[in-house]
């Protein structure tokens, strides 16, 4: 099993999560909405992988844009049938069209779930976020803690995610002991905020995307204390909502910067036969 693609490990995680945990519970989100994002992600991957000449065999360049469709349906909620599939669209199409670097650094700039998410908090009319319907079940989270952290070693990207939530976590103590608060009411209100759901799909299947994040572990750790940070500031400093969602958007551009700094190995998902797929010289592996 540990020769296979972890993004259908991923897939099937995050899937039951949703298929569990948001149609179960909340019904702001139509299956519908969750289909017209699914569509939406494959055309347009498939579009762009046609357009642009890139290889498409087999079902290996296609896991990362369901991927991209079931956090968008986990997180976004719409009045509208249509803005799940825009999303969709405009989401899997900055993969190809928003790209920096050179050479071997060269990679999409954006995590494509993490920017529908900000369009529909930001720009989309009749559209938000939604980003707590599952609750703080324990188990739940201890689940999503355990596979989360499998599918993030496979990629080498385990260090960014413990230590965003090392920060993170570490953060919403210190603010709790700044405020006074009661050390059994601490406690109760430091585990609610921190074994959401949406948390730990940000901390293991958004900020630790292989392709959006510095490729050197050293800027990987301070990447992830400085996104940690700036959503605290404008969390609970600036009291505006979804700091971590807008503070990945806006630090993603320097991750081509760091690359180019202190250049890494790029990374590459495994193929079924747990070999990784040959560089392509238009657009970085696993799109």
């Amino acid at each position: 099993m540990t020769r296979l693609d972890p993004r259908w490990f991923q897939i099937a995680f995050v899937g039951c999560f949703l298929a569990f945990g948001a149609l179960a519970k909340d019904f702001a989100l139509t299956g519908l909405q969750v289909l017209g994002a699914l569509s939406a992600s494959l055309l347009t991957q498939a579009f762009w992988l046609r357009r642009l000449g890139l290889p498409a065999r087999g079902v290996g360049p296609y896991l990362s844009a369901v991927i991209t469709a079931i956090g968008i349906s986990v997180l976004v909620r719409a009045e509208s049938v249509w803005v799940h599939p825009l999303l969709a669209c405009v989401a899997c199409s900055s993969k190809f069209v928003v790209r920096a670097g050179t050479g071997e650094q060269r990679s999409h700039v954006f995590n494509p779930a993490n920017l529908a998410a900000f369009l529909a908090w930001a720009v989309v009319p009749g559209a938000w976020l939604s980003p707590g319907q599952w609750g703080s079940e324990t188990l739940l989270a201890l689940w999503f803690v355990a596979l989360g952290a499998w599918v993030t070693r496979c990629v080498g990207r385990l260090d960014i995610s413990v230590s965003f939530l090392l920060a993170w976590g570490g953060l919403l103590a210190a603010r709790l002991v700044w405020l006074e608060t009661e050390a059994s009411l601490a406690l109760s209100i430091w585990w609610h905020q921190f074994s959401t759901g949406s948390l730990l799909l940000f901390a293991f299947f958004m900020i630790s995307d292989p392709m959006t994040t510095p490729r050197t572990r050293s800027l990987r750790v301070a990447y992830a204390v400085l996104v940690a940070l700036a959503a605290f500031v404008w969390q609970f400093v600036l009291y505006k909502p979804h700091g971590l969602i807008v503070m990945l958007l806006l630090a993603s551009p320097l991750v081509p910067l760091l690359n180019r700094w202190r250049p890494g190995e790029r990374p590459q998902w495994l193929t079924a036969s747990g070999r990784s797929p040959p560089p392509s010289p238009s657009a970085a592996p696993g799109l």
